[in-house]
């Protein structure tokens, strides 16, 4: 019998140093300089990787906008990637992580509120005044209220598990204290004991209710090549808690001027405004969240916060090497409140600067969006005194108050030019045939989203070319489709680039609509057996989307709470009795009056992983053809 044949593997090392030599010979062609970046060349061409690293060039003030932007491109293009043989190992990024977070540890450690200089605590008293302001008086009911589960992995839920209802599967996870918060509410609930309590019938081992956790495990996932980022996972009751104390904070900030879900577009235009003026800095703290010690969380926050943030952490935490600390730090990556926390905090420290400096009336631009902040250049060397001294530390290499280049939130802009490079993230050096398609698009599609066609022209053909060699043509795609579907075109005539190469030439059918080929990330799912925890999520929040059983069609959900449905007018009393009824009538399978094709029956299912497979997929869509 022949051995089945193993499926070809495609090299993402070689493709990525292809592109950034590609990259590098069209800003050569275009800046009519042969020599430009010739060490980072040779070194790209040798295969050097430690070479490669070292030749990177560095943009400097004195440059034109073309040659700043065709530098600091190759900067980047291979900063977030990693070799599969880089200059260093993985046991090596995993102990400079660890060093960094225990230096981090005795930084804080070392920094004695109570013996700062006078000017230091007067910005202190005031940035706690701005914060009792602007947080008000603690609510539990509140709190309670904006209270879910988050998606990440939590203790005891793994991340290729984390699904709604894997959050409610005994034991649940939590400290003594988030324990007793939870039980005080969820004990309440009747629908809730009941559905433990089938849990519990049907284990032979009779699992308890609650798994008492009192240390969270520091995990590290990559960041750059030379540098990985550590995450905490919180509890699973401590990410329930967390995630509610996050909602008010950002609901205050929101009050008050700041709302995080704009204020990205808020940064880059003042970025941008920045790079032409001069009279903004755009900063940003290396660690800043694990700089943020107890002490100064103590200091600044009312006490009613204080205990309910308090309780929401676990103090202890598992260092990768085995080594068991005790934490300085208030809140680190993984925690629900960690991001408006830090906003709330830097954002007071910040405006009590501004206070001690400026009259009422003379108030400047301050804006903050987690540890990128955004404020007036007379300020920057107040403000890098007085955070050094809380035991922050300015980032140099992203910080920027001098010159004209600036950089927020995902915007870089050079005398107000958006000089903003192309970076893909790391991933496995050799993957399957279909991910790597799936790669060339998204390169492709980002690419030409940073650069013209004309500026990039022999990256943009090298690229077709490694399409070319694996699927025999370059399919084409609609501009609302994903950036790793095909290469999106706004009409089938857009990109001269593509008239040198084999396209898979979408159909007309009919109507100005086309048939086409595209590729589409199918994650890997399971079917959804435990219906309870998506029917309790769904009635408690306004936005989700609720299946109206009496056959009317989908509904989004107006009320808070399960209690304030009626199941009477559907003809049921509990909503037990709902789920009951939706199990013992499923969904038959039927012939489709349009193909004649039989249907499959619709079944529930959750995705498990963050992963999935790429599958080639056909359909229609509009073009707006011009010949």
């Amino acid at each position: 019998m022949a051995k089945p044949q193993k499926a070809e593997k495609y090299s993402v090392d070689r493709m990525m140093s292809n592109v950034a030599l590609s990259l590098l010979r069209d800003f050569q062609t275009n800046l009519n300089d042969p020599c430009f970046c010739s060490d980072l060349q040779l070194a790209i061409r040798a295969g050097d990787i430690a070479r490669i690293r070292t030749s990177c060039p560095e943009p400097t003030a004195d440059m034109g906008v073309a040659e700043f932007k065709a530098s600091y491109q190759l900067k980047s293009v291979l900063k977030r990637y990693r070799y599969q043989t880089d200059i260093y190992s993985d046991q090596e990024l995993s102990n400079m992580a660890i060093a960094k977070f225990t230096e981090t540890q005795c930084r804080i450690e070392g920094t004695n509120l109570d013996e700062l200089p006078a000017n230091v605590q007067l910005i202190l008293n005031l940035a706690s005044i701005y914060i009792a302001d602007c947080l008000g008086v603690y609510s539990d009911e509140e709190h309670r209220h904006l209270c879910k589960f988050g998606k990440r992995a939590t203790v005891g839920v793994p991340a290729r598990a984390a699904t709604e209802a894997a959050r409610w599967e005994l034991p649940i996870s939590g400290s003594i204290e988030q324990i007793a918060w939870f039980d005080s509410e969820m004990g309440q609930i009747q629908c809730v004991q009941d559905y433990w309590a089938n849990q519990r019938s049907s284990d032979l081992d009779k699992r308890s209710t609650y798994q008492v956790t009192s240390s969270l495990r520091l995990t590290l996932v990559p960041k750059t090549f030379k540098s990985l980022r550590a995450i905490m996972p919180n509890t699973t009751i401590g990410s329930y808690m967390s995630y509610g104390l996050g909602e008010i904070m950002r609901l205050r900030l929101k009050d008050k001027g700041f709302d995080i879900r704009s204020l990205q577009t808020r940064h880059r235009i003042l970025a941008s405004r920045g790079s032409v003026t001069g009279k903004l800095v755009t900063a940003d703290l290396s660690s800043a969240s694990d700089s943020i010690s107890v002490a100064l969380v103590e200091r600044l926050f009312p006490s009613d916060w204080v205990k309910i943030l308090h309780q929401s952490r676990i103090r202890t935490v598992d260092l990768p090497n085995g080594q068991s600390v005790e934490s300085l730090t208030f809140c680190t990556m993984g925690i629900g409140y960690t991001f408006p926390l830090q906003t709330l905090v830097f954002l007071s420290l910040l405006k009590a600067i501004e206070q001690t400096m400026f009259r009422r009336s003379d108030r400047r631009t301050i804006s903050v969006y987690g540890d990128d902040m955004i404020y007036h250049t007379r300020m920057h060397k107040e403000v890098v005194a007085v955070f050094e001294s809380l035991g922050f530390v300015i980032n140099i290499d992203k910080t920027f108050h001098e010159g004209h280049f600036r950089e927020s939130c995902g915007g870089d802009y050079y005398h107000g030019v958006d000089v903003r490079p192309f970076q893909p993230q790391s991933g496995p050096a050799s993957v399957s045939k279909t991910a790597y398609e799936a790669i060339l698009y998204k390169y492709i599609n980002t690419l030409l989203v940073r650069w013209s066609e004309y500026e990039i022209e022999k990256t943009l053909l090298y690229l077709c070319s490694e399409l070319e060699e694996v699927t025999g043509s370059v399919k084409l795609v609609p501009l609302d489709f994903p950036d790793d579907a095909g290469v999106k075109c706004p009409t089938l005539s857009h990109w001269v680039f593509l008239q040198y190469v084999r396209r898979a030439m979408p159909k007309h059918v009919g109507h100005g609509v086309y048939r086409f080929s595209f590729l589409r990330l199918v994650p890997d799912e399971r079917e959804e057996k435990r219906h309870d925890p998506y029917l309790w999520l769904a009635l408690a929040d306004d936005r989700t989307p609720v299946f109206d059983y009496t056959g009317q069609g989908c509904h989004v959900g107006a009320q808070s709470h399960p209690e304030e449905i009626s199941f009477s007018s559907m003809g049921f009393n509990e909503p037990a009795e709902l789920l009951k009824w939706r199990e013992s009538q499923p969904i038959m399978t039927f012939r489709s009056k349009l193909t004649g094709r039989r249907l499959r029956r619709l079944v529930s299912c959750v995705t498990i992983s963050h992963t999935g497979r790429y599958m080639r997929q056909s359909g229609t869509s509009r073009f707006e053809f011009r010949r």
